[in-house]
C-alpha cells in the first residue's frame, strides 16, 4: 500500500468520524446515517444530504486534492440540475472548528460536500421494483423522461469524439485492465477474455454502425450513471421522476451514444430479474427516439455497464476485511454482474441440460449458481427442492442421519422426479437447465439423459471432485453459514463415499467433464465455460 493510499484512509477515516457527530452540522440533528461507495461518504441527516468525494485516483477519476474535489462537486451540482428540480442546493465547506469539524460554518476548510435535498430512498426504481410496485406504464414513462432528455441534451464536435470506436474501445480496455489483478478470484479467465475478443469484434465489424450514430446526432452529454438506485419516482400520476447523481468526473464516462446511458439502466433491471422491463425500456425509447437500432446497441453496451459495475464491486473489495460480512456481499455483486456480462456475451449453442453432481460438499451448489447466471439459464436446487416438499423453511438446519427422514428413499425419488420435472417445462420452452443435486445413483443421471432426448437438449455431467481435508473443512464452516440449505454433515459425506465411491460411472448419452473443486471457484467455473458448447451473441 502506497504512502497516499494510507492518507487516503487516514482523511476517510477522520471525516467519517467528524461528520457522523450530530453536533457538526448548522442546525439540531437526532440522528446521522451513512452510506459509503467507493469514491464518495454520505451523510444523511434530517432533510438533507451531504456527499463528500474521498481523496482517491484510479486514473478514470482523480479526487486526490482539495481542490480537485471542491471543482467536481460544483460541476456535479450543475450537471444534475439538468434531471433533477430542486434537490442539488450547493456546494459547502467542511472547516476545522476547534478540535472538530463542522458543516457550513467559518474556519479552515479541509473538505466540500455537495448539499442535496434528502429524498425518499424508498421511491428509487429499486426499493419500488423490490416491493413490485413499478408497473410497465411507470418504465414507458420513464423512458419517455428519458428521451425528452436526450433530446435537447448538449451535442458538439468535442462530444462526438466519445460515441467514435476508439473511444469506445478505450473504455472496455481500461475496464480489462482494471479488474485483470482480479482474475482467478473473481472473474474466471474466460470471462475477462471473452469480454475483451467479443467486444472488439463487434466494433471492427460494424464501424459503419458507429460512425453512423455519430453522423446522426446520437451521441450525446448523458447521464452516465443511469441505474435504478439513482431514479427517484417522486410522483406517480402524473409521473415525475428526479435522476441523481450522474457522472461529473470523467467526460468520457458521461458522454456518449444514448444507448450506452439506456444500458445501464436496462442491465439494472437484468441484474435484479426483471428482463421483461429491461425490453420494455429498450423498446418504448427506441420508439420515442425514432431509433430502431437501439436495442442492439443496448445489448452490446450492457457488457460494458455489467463489467464496470463488477469493477466497482472489486475496488470496493479492496477497502473491506475479507472476514466482514460486507466482504462477502459485496463479492457476490462483484460475481453476479461478472456473471450477467458474460450471459450477454455467449449463450449454449443449444439448450442444454447440466447437471452438476458429486459428493457433498464438494461445491457443486456454487458452482452451479455461478453456471447458470454465465448460461442466463434456469437452476433448480435439489436441497431447496426437498425443503419445499417437506413444508420446512429453506434455512432450517437440523441433524438427520443417513438416508432418514426427509432423505429416506421415498422422498429423495420425490424430489429428483420434481426436479426433472421442472427442467422439463424450461427445456420444452427451449430454456438451457442446471440442476443442482449429488446424482450419485445412476437411475437418475439415466432418467436425466431421457429427458434431455425428449426435448432436444444436450445432457451434461459436470461432476465435481474434491479431496476429503478440503470437504471437511468447508462442512464445518457451512454449518454456521446463515441461510444454507444444505444439511449435509462429514458422516453423510463419508457415507456417500462408501456407498458411491469417488468418481462416477460414465452413462451413454451423457457427456461428462470431471473438475477439481479444490481450485477457486472462477479457475472452476473457466474449465467447464470453456468445455460447454457455446456461441456468441453479439
Amino acid at each position: 500500500m502506497s504512502v497516499q493510499d494510507d492518507l487516503s484512509r487516514v482523511h476517510r477515516a477522520w471525516i467519517l468520524s467528524e461528520l457522523s457527530r450530530p453536533e457538526a452540522y448548522p442546525y439540531p440533528v437526532e440522528r446521522v446515517d451513512v452510506e459509503e461507495t467507493h469514491i464518495s461518504l454520505v451523510f444523511l441527516v434530517d432533510g438533507y444530504a451531504y456527499k463528500v468525494k474521498k481523496p482517491v485516483n484510479f486514473g478514470f477519476l482523480d479526487f486526490s486534492t482539495l481542490e480537485r474535489r471542491r471543482t467536481f462537486c460544483e460541476l456535479e451540482v450543475v450537471l444534475n440540475q439538468r434531471l433533477t428540480d430542486g434537490v442539488y442546493l450547493g456546494v459547502v465547506p467542511i472547516v476545522r472548528s476547534g478540535s472538530h469539524l463542522r458543516v457550513e460554518a467559518d474556519g479552515e476548510i479541509v473538505e466540500y460536500a455537495v448539499k442535496m435535498r434528502r429524498l425518499d430512498v424508498e421511491q428509487t426504481l429499486l426499493r419500488r421494483l423490490q416491493r413490485g410496485a413499478v408497473s410497465t406504464e411507470l418504465v414507458a414513462a420513464l423512458a419517455s423522461r428519458l428521451a425528452a432528455f436526450y433530446g435537447s441534451a448538449a451535442r458538439s464536435s468535442e462530444i462526438d469524439q466519445w460515441g467514435m470506436p476508439e473511444a469506445i474501445w478505450f473504455n472496455i480496455r481500461e475496464n480489462l485492465e482494471q479488474t485483470e489483478p482480479y482474475i482467478g478470484t473473481v472473474l474466471a479467465p474466460i470471462q475477462h477474455r471473452w469480454i475483451g475478443t467479443i467486444s472488439e469484434r463487434f466494433l471492427r465489424e460494424r464501424l459503419d454502425l458507429f460512425h453512423r450514430r455519430v453522423a446522426e446526432g446520437r451521441i450525446v452529454e448523458g447521464h452516465g450513471d443511469l441505474h435504478l438506485a439513482h431514479v427517484f419516482v417522486e410522483s406517480e400520476s402524473p409521473p415525475r421522476f428526479q435522476i441523481v447523481d450522474c457522472i461529473e468526473f470523467n467526460p468520457r464516462l458521461r458522454c456518449g451514444d444514448v444507448a450506452v446511458d439506456l444500458a445501464f439502466l436496462s442491465m439494472d433491471f437484468d441484474h435484479h430479474g426483471r428482463s421483461d422491463l429491461a425490453r420494455w425500456l429498450t423498446l418504448r425509447a427506441s420508439d420515442a427516439l425514432d431509433d430502431p437500432e437501439l436495442p442492439l446497441l443496448v445489448h452490446f453496451y450492457s457488457v460494458y455497464r455489467a463489467h464496470v459495475r463488477n469493477k466497482v464491486n472489486c475496488f470496493r473489495l479492496d477497502e473491506l476485511a475479507p472476514e466482514s460480512d460486507e466482504y462477502l456481499a459485496v463479492r457476490v455483486q462483484a460475481e453476479r454482474y461478472i456473471d450477467l456480462a458474460t450471459s450477454y456475451l455467449i449463450e449454449p449453442a443449444r439448450p442444454l441440460l447440466v447437471l452438476v453432481g458429486g459428493l457433498s460438499g464438494t461445491g457443486k451448489s456454487a458452482l452451479a449458481r455461478r453456471l447458470a447466471r454465465c448460461l442466463g439459464s434456469a437452476l433448480y436446487s435439489s436441497d431447496l427442492v426437498r425443503k419445499e416438499l417437506a413444508g420446512v423453511p429453506p434455512e432450517r438446519r437440523e441433524y438427520v442421519p443417513y438416508g432418514a427422514d426427509i432423505y429416506g428413499p421415498e422422498f429423495t425419488r420425490a424430489t429428483y422426479t420434481t426436479l426433472l420435472d421442472r427442467a422439463a417445462i424450461a427445456l420444452a420452452e427451449g430454456r438451457s437447465v442446471v440442476l443442482d443435486a449429488t446424482f450419485l445413483d445412476r437411475a437418475w443421471r439415466e432418467a436425466a439423459v431421457a429427458a434431455a432426448r425428449r426435448y432436444g437438449a444436450e445432457p451434461w455431467l459436470v461432476e465435481c471432485r474434491c479431496p476429503a481435508d478440503i470437504v471437511a473443512e468447508r462442512l464445518r464452516y457451512r454449518a454456521h453459514e446463515p441461510g444454507q440449505a444444505s444439511e449435509a454433515t462429514w458422516p453423510i459425506y463419508l457415507e456417500q463415499r462408501a456407498r458411491y465411491g469417488e468418481t462416477m460411472e460414465p452413462v451413454a448419452g451423457l457427456a461428462q467433464l470431471v473438475v477439481d473443486t479444490a481450485q477457486p471457484l472462477p479457475l472452476v467455473l473457466d474449465v467447464v465455460l470453456a468445455r460447454l458448447p457455446m456461441r456468441e451473441r453479439l
